[in-house]
């Protein structure tokens, strides 16, 4: 069995205090234990960060030297890569086939945010200040905290700490104590890679434990959190306390909008895509299905014979399309959810609870139900697993008022024949992303983040970077200061 500890000033730390199970869910067994993290381990990931952060090598690093780092990162990670894809797949379940799409590109990520440190440059104000000339510095923050899920641990780590390294921070990453392996895998590698001691540093443990200390530590100067909505309220409130700025990146119910001269296959694969692709287990995933009354028996119909066709199996093995939930507790939600919409009216048109007494894991199949309603728990809460909630629309305002019937805001679709069509709805959906004619496509260009409780700030796009960077005015003169008391 494999037993992690965290990973702070450059190495693993010796092993003391108690232990967290690491459970794979596609055979529900032991397979690694992490450390269970507490307010002192916090305290020493924060002091060694402070201090890379402090560290003349570190501090005094141009962006150009930072970004040489991340270009050595990145050669690192082209080479070594797949030795960090069973550590995730046997935390969180997900398949081999996305597991190794996400993991084989992920240098590129460091190499586009190596790109960006470039840019990094003091800018000329122009202010109309007689006597004086100002110009715009731009610091980074110090010490962030970086809190990251179990669905995607590297990849959306790698959004974080790719944009907060480039902008000179040190960093303390907080995985779920559901999947830290990889996390931690990477972490070595990084150093292995060249990164400094102490740049980055990786504590497990409970949020309640080890991540409130770490949000409340008096060397916390930023905080990024990915996570659902319940855990973002209580990280965000910690930050407050001490006037730390975060960016939350929540949960969704993000909307897919079909009209009737939606081409069928395209729309069929993106729904597919949207909903089945890693269980939907993504903030993105589109839960809801709106479709135009005169396509919506024929869309489902063809939606429901391909999800039942998808196989389920080990997510190890290239031959499946559709693995385990990503632990034991995550299932039960899911599978108490199935219930309720059942038990709240909903048509239950494909039920992927009829396999869980099949098999060893936390396997649920594809779940479908059409006639939900705006009131049912299905319609306003997430899931994030691979259960699909249909309706109807006569109208384009009815099909907006339907896809804004939600708290979140966090991506949404728009699936039309008519280009003008899809602009003009897109428009209207109250989202941080709205994908027409396509769906699920992430790419460093573009920002993620959210609208209402899917929470608020960005990752990736143009300002990534400068997200984690302070801007600082300074003035010189330029010609004798008068007398400000003149007789």
């Amino acid at each position: 069995m494999k037993r992690y500890t965290h990973f702070i000033a450059g190495g693993f730390t010796a092993e003391t205090g108690e232990r967290i199970d690491s459970i794979d869910p596609a055979n529900g067994q032991v397979w690694s234990q992490i450390s269970r993290g507490t307010a002192d381990d916090a305290d020493r990931a924060m002091r060694a960060a402070h201090q890379a952060f402090r560290d003349r090598e570190w501090q005094h690093a141009s962006a150009d030297d930072r970004a040489a780092l991340l270009e050595r990162v990145a050669d690192y990670l082209a080479a070594n890569w797949e030795a960090l894809v069973e550590p995730e797949i046997r935390d969180n379940g997900k398949r081999i086939t996305e597991v190794r799409a996400q993991f084989s590109g992920l240098h590129s990520w460091y190499r586009h945010f190596a790109a960006e440190a470039r840019k990094i440059r003091v800018e000329p104000q122009n202010n109309n200040t007689n006597g004086a000339e100002s110009e715009t510095h731009f610091l980074p923050y110090g010490v962030v905290v970086a809190i990251t899920p179990w669905n995607s641990p590297l990849m959306i780590l790698t959004w974080k700490l790719g944009a907060a390294l480039a902008a000179g921070n040190t960093v303390v990453v907080k995985p779920s104590e559901l999947a830290s392996a990889s996390t931690l895998e990477f972490a070595a590698m990084l150093h292995d890679a060249g990164l400094p001691a102490g740049v980055l540093n990786v504590v497990t443990g409970y949020g309640h434990e080890v991540g409130e200390a770490l949000v409340r530590h008096p060397l916390t100067r930023k905080v990024t959190f990915t996570g659902s909505d319940f855990g973002g309220r209580k990280v965000a409130a910690a930050a407050a306390a001490g006037v730390v700025p975060m960016t939350l990146e929540l949960g969704g119910k993000s909307a897919q909008v079909v009209f009737a001269d939606a081409d069928i296959e395209t729309t069929v694969n993106g729904v597919l895509s949207g909903i089945f692709l890693s269980n939907g287990q993504t903030c993105v995933a589109g839960s809801r299905l709106i479709v135009e009354t005169p396509l919506k028996q024929a869309l489902v119909s063809r939606i429901i014979d391909r999800a039942k066709a998808l196989r389920l199996g080990d997510p190890m093995s290239p031959a499946t399309q559709l693995g385990p939930l990503a632990n034991e507790q995550h299932l039960a939600k899911v599978l108490r959810m199935i219930a309720q919409a059942k038990n709240d009216g909903a048509a239950c048109l494909l039920d992927g609870t009829t396999i869980t007494n099949d098999r060893a894991g936390f396997f649920v199949g594809p779940t479908i139900f059409d006639n939900v309603t705006h009131d049912m728990q299905l319609w306003r809460e997430e899931v994030f697993g691979p259960v699909l909630a249909v309706t109807s629309f006569d109208t384009e305002d009815q099909a907006i008022a339907l896809a804004n019937d939600t708290d979140y805001g966090l991506a949404g679709g728009v699936w039309t024949s008519d280009p003008a069509k899809g602009t003009r709805v897109a428009r209207r959906i109250d989202a941080g992303t709205v994908y027409v004619n396509h769906y699920r496509t992430v790419d460093p260009h573009a920002p993620i983040g959210g609208f209402k409780r899917s929470g608020y700030g960005r990752e990736l796009g143009p300002d990534a970077v400068r997200d984690f960077l302070q801007a600082k005015s300074v003035w010189t003169g330029k010609a004798p200061v008068p007398d400000p008391f003149p007789e």
